[in-house]
């Protein structure tokens, strides 16, 4: 059988201090990628890469994030590896848009630092918070968050990772009484407070989102090499709707166990996760178990992804 392999680009939370580093020092690819992207945002993204107080700000962990998979993208395109599609966690979709060609790293480097720099505005002026819900029963998630929306408080499921995890995003307050009301059902659902201190992909972000359209609109959008899912629409992106899909995507939620579903439908066979962590992989083996899955985050899983593709490619 055929290897054909889709892209899953990391989104923020996946971030660690020291990330990339030697990648930076062993591929001359990957350097220039980190190099020119510092050039483009005006922000030294090795230093913040090897900075926890800077890649704790949202405003920095993104262009971070974003160049630091382009970096690998380009790497694995230079030893010979093709791609038939693309999907990325939030965040990661900017990575896999300016990986398939929808815009260049000069457009998307810039564009990122802009939705993370109003991002970090919105989350310090209306902090929130997020928690994962493991094995959920989205029926009894949907009808406690109602029940909580009628309180005024903003909380909604935010991220459908997988069959097995969702995210649910809001005010303080709300997630805060919600997990209250969760203690009180006869089967309370497994709750993992994230540390994030804002309510991503939730209507707290709607006003930002307006705001970063006006970046969007700036831009000029081309036909990729490959197809790169959305998380918004569940459908690849196209040109003629790609600015009202990014804006969509900052506070409507995200689908990434749809996408997962809709590569393998592509006939995509293997998955490699590019960027810091390994959370999408996961994600994978939850949703699509046949799919091969690897990651890179660093120069010893880069040398084993390409001689296990070559060996498979015998």
């Amino acid at each position: 059988m055929m290897v054909k392999i889709g892209l899953l680009m990391s989104g923020q939370g996946s971030e660690a201090v020291g990330m990339g580093n030697d990648l930076y020092q062993d591929y001359p690819i990957y350097r220039d990628t980190i190099d020119q992207a510092s050039q483009l945002t005006q922000l030294d993204l090795q230093k913040i890469m090897n900075d926890a107080d800077l890649l704790g700000q949202t405003r920095y962990a993104q262009p971070a994030i974003v160049a630091m998979s382009v970096g690998i993208s380009r790497m694995l395109t230079d030893a010979g590896v093709s791609t038939a599609g693309a999907l990325g966690l939030s965040l990661g979709e900017y990575s896999a848009l300016i990986a398939s060609g929808m815009f260049d790293l000069t457009t998307g480097l810039p564009l990122v630092a802009k939705r993370g720099a109003l991002m970090q505005a919105t989350v310090e002026a209306h902090p929130g918070a997020m928690i994962a819900i493991l094995k959920p029963d989205i029926n009894q998630i949907q009808a406690a968050c109602e029940t909580i929306q009628k309180t005024g408080e903003t909380v909604a499921i935010a991220n459908y990772n997988s069959a097995k995890q969702i995210v649910v995003g809001g005010t303080q307050k709300g997630i805060q009484a919600l997990t209250t009301l969760f203690e009180t059902l006869e089967v309370a659902p497994k709750v993992i407070p994230l540390p994030v201190k804002g309510a991503f992909h939730t209507a707290l972000f709607e006003e930002t989102a307006h705001q970063f359209e006006q970046a969007l609109a700036q831009v000029t959008f081309k036909e990729g090499v490959y197809p790169v899912i959305s998380n918004t629409t569940e459908q690849p992106f196209e040109v003629a709707s790609l600015q009202a899909t990014l804006t969509a995507q900052m506070y409507q939620p995200t689908h990434f166990a749809t996408g997962l579903t809709q590569l393998a439908k592509q006939e995509v066979t293997t998955v490699i996760e590019v960027g810091p962590g390994n959370a999408l992989s996961k994600f994978a083996r939850q949703t699509v178990p046949q799919l091969d899955r690897f990651n890179i985050s660093s120069s010893a899983q880069f040398e084993t992804v390409v001689a296990a593709l070559k060996e498979g490619a015998h």
